[in-house]
């Protein structure tokens, strides 16, 4: 912590760049399954806003931290364009890392600090509303 100039405390800029990530700015799309159910090959479905799934990481992040708790690595097949945006961007604390072994393109693996995991199915941005729509409904099971 530091002082502002009236002698409050402030955050350090470092810690305001890791987990826990402010308030999301935009609301993801995200649907998971009951947190009482048995896990199963997916958990859940994310339909992001852009192309840029970088760019929505922290805001899907805060939405699955109080599932999940601290998230310390995904795995996804990503885009140029979100590495490309991630380079760019602060280290936030998440280690990014291509696809595991047999892991489907459209699935994303989130591993949280203490070792528990989630597996979502990512869907593509411009996929029409109802195809979407069932599309997370069949992989949250509602």
């Amino acid at each position: 912590m530091t002082d502002d100039w009236r002698g409050s405390p402030v955050a350090d800029p470092v810690s305001s760049r890791t987990q826990p990530f402010p308030i999301p700015t935009r609301t993801p799309r995200l649907l998971l399954r009951g947190s009482g159910t048995r896990s199963g090959d997916v958990d859940g479905a994310w339909w992001p806003w852009t192309t840029n799934l970088t760019a929505e990481l922290h805001d899907l992040i805060s939405a699955l931290t109080p599932r999940l708790g601290s998230i310390a690595r995904i795995g996804f097949d990503w885009n140029t364009k979100s590495l490309d945006q991630r380079r760019i961007d602060h280290d936030d604390g998440v280690e990014l890392h291509g696809p595991g072994i047999d892991q489907p393109p459209d699935l994303m693996r989130l591993t949280g600090t203490d070792g528990g995991s989630l597996t979502l199915l990512v869907i593509p941005f411009d996929t029409p509303i109802q195809q979407a729509d069932d599309q997370m409904r069949r992989a949250a099971r509602r």
